[in-house]
Formats: structure tokens, sequence, C-alpha cells
């Protein structure tokens, strides 16, 4: 991989534990849970991200036409179109298996190719793949913060060991 693919590529990947550790022991009830009326459930999130991930590249970079595996869009879908847990982390890691294979397909300079997106204008192909990183980033922390705060949840809070220690010098 280029340097570039090799950091988005490490960007994706450095959340997808917490990701996986919050949604993996989640119940099909659980999964669908919204914190107040008009938010995001976690399957919409977990669903959304796959979609953006495969999609804003199909669209934008590739030209690949656009693929609802569910057949439907997942901002368009009713509660009773959502697919199972096991089947939306399927499609998460089906999606992510394709983002690796362009990434190591992707040349230097592909990069830096101009492109014109219809919601934030004049972009490089490396804005994109950013937008899909901070995407991702921010949506998994959605469904982190939501799978904590759902009443029964199995989901624990992480702990991070800096915290604890005189190590880290924070104000």
């Amino acid at each position: 991989m280029t340097p570039a693919a090799e950091t988005v590529w490490s960007a994706l990947e450095f959340r997808k534990p917490m990701l996986l550790r919050n949604v993996e022991p989640l119940s099909e009830t659980q999964m669908c849970w919204r914190p107040a009326r008009g938010s995001n459930s976690i399957a919409w999130q977990l669903w959304h991200i796959a979609e953006v991930e495969d999609n804003w590249i199909r669209s934008q970079v590739t030209g690949e036409p656009l693929r609802f595996p569910f057949e439907v869009q997942v901002r368009v879908a009713t509660d009773e179109q959502f697919p199972s847990r096991d089947r939306l982390l399927e499609y998460f890691h089906e999606v992510r298996a394709i983002t690796r294979a362009r990434l190591e397909a992707a040349k230097a300079p592909d990069f830096q190719r101009p492109v014109d997106d219809p919601d934030f204008g004049r972009l490089t192909v490396l804005d994109i793949w950013s937008g899909i990183v901070t995407s991702f980033a921010w949506h998994a922390g959605q469904i982190a913060m939501t799978a904590k705060i759902m009443p029964g949840t199995p989901v624990t809070t992480m702990n991070f060991d800096y915290w604890r220690t005189d190590t880290w010098a924070g104000p």
C-alpha cells in the first residue's frame, strides 16, 4: 500500500475492535433501541457506516454503481426492513474487505485526483477517504455511547490505563 492508503487503512482499523466490542454482545432488540425519539439506533449506525464506506467510494472514486444489499438505503429503511445484527456485521466486514482491496490497488497519484462531490464541492480522493475515516469514527463513537446508556446494557465501559497513571500529564 502507498503511505496514504496505509494511513487510511490504519485509521479505519484503529477503532474497529471497540465497535465490535460494543455491537457483538447486543440482542436484536438492543440493536434497534433508540435513546430518544428521532435518534438513530445502533443497527442504523452500523448499516450507515458500511453503506457510506462502500457507496461514497463507488459514487466519487471508482464510478461503480451504488450497491444496496438489503434492497433499500438505510436512510429510508423502516424498522421492519432492518437486517439482523449478524447480517449487518457480515455486511460491515464485507465492505471492509472491499475497502482494503481498493486501498491496496490505489496508486499514490490517485489520492490527489480531484472530484466534485454534490454535498462537499471540490475535493480530492484523499479527502473522500478522510471523510470515510471521520464518518466511521463519529458513528462508532455514537454506537459506543448508545450501547453504554441503554437499559440493561451488556456493554461495559472501556478503561484506559493512561488515565490511572502518573505518566500522563494532563492539565
